[in-house]
């Protein structure tokens, strides 16, 4: 449940960050913000799980072989990041071209801590 209501509170994050996006775009937009919001919960939990277990995990198949590989949770991240700023550059791309750059350093916490720094 705390799930569904961090995506919920993500999603309302990103509606009022892209509400001037025209109303015969609006549609289109909702799939992708709703999108963008589950992906960017579900990247603070890969965080959290990387910074309690870290980014090297052990295995041991079974055969004898045994060792240390990336984790799993930094595979995912990795994959899901890119997804994620493609999202939120596809939604940018559909406001008024004075707020693009604000509305993605909002979306984005780390565009918005590098710009601000």
């Amino acid at each position: 449940m705390a799930e569904k209501t961090a995506i919920l509170t993500e999603l309302k994050k990103l509606q009022k960050i892209f509400e001037n996006i025209s109303p015969d775009k609006r549609s289109l937009c909702e799939s992708l913000m709703q999108n963008a919001a589950y992906m960017a919960v579900k990247l603070k939990e890969l965080q959290k799980l990387i910074d309690e277990d870290g980014m090297i995990e052990g295995y041991d198949n079974g055969g004898g072989q045994s060792g240390r590989k990336i984790s799993s949770a930094v595979q995912i991240y990795q994959k899901m990041l890119p997804s994620y700023n493609q999202v939120i550059k596809t939604l940018a791309s559909m406001l008024p071209s004075n707020e693009k750059e604000v509305a993605i350093r909002s979306a984005d916490p780390m565009a918005e801590f590098l710009t601000t720094r």
